[in-house]
């Protein structure tokens, strides 16, 4: 009998749109959720963790853990969706819990090439009811069935971890807004319609460096002066256009707007706009 890979979702589309607003595929946070596959391991005692996101067209792993590898490794590498034992594991908002694969109505028929004894994969659940992945568990060396109690502990973590995802994509969301309404005004206070200025004077308000000729396009346009230190700031009309967007320095803390991030996600911005 051969494998049957799994049908997809019914709400595929809207569930591969959640992934991607996470924004996690691919990106430089997926060391985040180490944890959650330590946890996991400890709790379990499987040999190997994977922590998964299925976008559209790939699984996506963001961390991993192997018999031949005890540490975490983080990977944001990609493996077809299509043949995989994990894809079933979105169909249901339960665990697929197979602690022996060959006699498992999914897993029995699977190719196995590498030899696992004992499957269990819990699906990653926002709050919007969409799987965006799962956490799945093996052995490899023998058969380990689970009691129920630690089943329901492992699923707690794995909603901890959704919870946590939910609260990222969030910040995100608020972040793109804030954004968003910071450069209309900016263009509206200014008239200057270039997104490189914008960029430049956001990171003035954040406290951030700019260079030499930038710092001379600020000036110009009254935005910011030199100090007694010889600090670029902001004039008054400058904090009046900061207070207006209202991003101040705390605000923008709080949205994460800090050094590398800040300059990735405001290029990541005027990219989509």
């Amino acid at each position: 009998m051969n494998f049957i890979s799994a049908q997809l979702p019914d709400n595929e589309e809207r569930r591969a749109e959640a992934v991607e607003r996470t924004g996690l595929i691919d990106s430089n946070q997926a060391s985040l959720f180490n944890i959650y596959c330590e946890l996991a391991k400890d709790i379990t005692g499987y040999e190997a963790v994977l922590f998964q996101l299925f976008d559209s067209k790939e699984r996506c792993y963001l961390a991993e853990i192997q018999p031949e590898n005890n540490e975490t490794q983080n990977l944001n590498t990609r493996r077809p969706k299509d043949g995989s034992v994990c894809a079933h594991v979105l169909l249901d908002t339960k665990p697929l819990i197979a602690f022996d694969v060959t006699k498992h109505e999914i897993t029995k028929t699977h190719s196995n090439e590498k030899g696992v004894k004992s499957y269990i994969g819990f699906p990653i659940i926002d709050k919007n009811n969409y799987a965006l992945g799962m956490v799945c568990m093996m052995t490899f060396s023998r058969i380990k069935e689970l009691s129920q109690d630690k089943i329901d502990l492992v699923e707690k973590l794995i909603k901890k971890a959704a919870h946590q995802i939910d609260v990222m994509s969030d910040q995100k969301q608020l972040t793109s807004d804030r954004l968003i309404n910071a450069i209309d005004i900016f263009n509206q206070e200014t008239n200057i319609n270039d997104m490189i200025v914008f960029k430049n004077f956001i990171h003035v308000c954040n406290k951030m460096d700019v260079s030499k000729n930038f710092e001379k396009t600020l000036i110009e346009n009254d935005l910011c002066t030199i100090d007694f230190k010889s600090k670029l700031e902001l004039t008054d009309k400058g904090k009046k256009i900061q207070d207006n967007m209202g991003l101040h320095t705390k605000i923008m803390n709080n949205i994460k707007l800090e050094g590398k991030q800040a300059n990735d996600l405001i290029e990541g911005m005027l990219n989509e706009l």
